[in-house]
């Protein structure tokens, strides 16, 4: 499996090099991680369903660690080889918080890694009830339409990022950037 790096540069840096190559990246591995949860469920049994969704909470401990080179760099990934000592289901709203704070923090370092390559997403999917049109995307026909020629709209997220690649070329803030270059209303 490639290793894609959306790791920030200073998670990254504190990393242990590898025989004097930059570890880049960490991931793990359970082998027999069934095993715990079978003792469990010799206890407790349950009856799962093809597709069915399930939540573990898993205990281990560290066991190895191997290095695997990352393709086309001369970088390591670190891998941590655990042993299940542990392992329970659990009911998912027992853990909601911790899985979407997780979520939220990989979706975070996708966008930023995206960033760093150039690329900006609009956040037109979240707003709205659908039952009607959601301002972000009616400023977005806007702007695409030319609307926005005349200045800047700071609730529009096309005119946004124009202010931040202007920050960026400039060696301005985008507030600097969205004040200079607002429309006068």
């Amino acid at each position: 499996m490639p290793t894609e790096l959306i790791t920030d540069l200073a998670k990254i840096e504190a990393l242990t090099p590898f025989e004097g190559d930059p570890v880049v990246a960490t991931g793990i591995e359970v082998p027999g991680l069934s095993g715990g949860l079978n003792d469990a469920l010799r206890v407790d049994p349950i009856e799962l369903h093809k597709d069915e969704e399930t939540v573990l909470v898993v205990k281990c401990s560290v066991k190895k660690i191997r290095f695997d080179p990352v393709k086309d760099t001369d970088s390591w990934e670190r891998v941590h080889i655990m042993k299940a000592s542990e392992v329970a289901i659990v009911d998912e709203e027992a853990v909601a918080e911790i899985l979407e704070a997780q979520r939220q923090r990989i979706q975070a370092a996708v966008i930023e890694a995206e960033k760093r390559e150039g690329i900006h997403r609009l956040p037109l999917a979240e707003a709205g009830d659908g039952d009607e049109e959601d301002e972000a995307a009616v400023m977005a026909r806007q702007h695409n339409a030319g609307s926005h020629k005349d200045g800047l709209r700071p609730l529009c997220q096309l005119c946004v990022l124009e202010a931040e690649f202007a920050a960026e070329e400039n060696g301005t803030t985008v507030e600097e950037e969205l004040e200079r270059r607002q429309v006068a209303e």
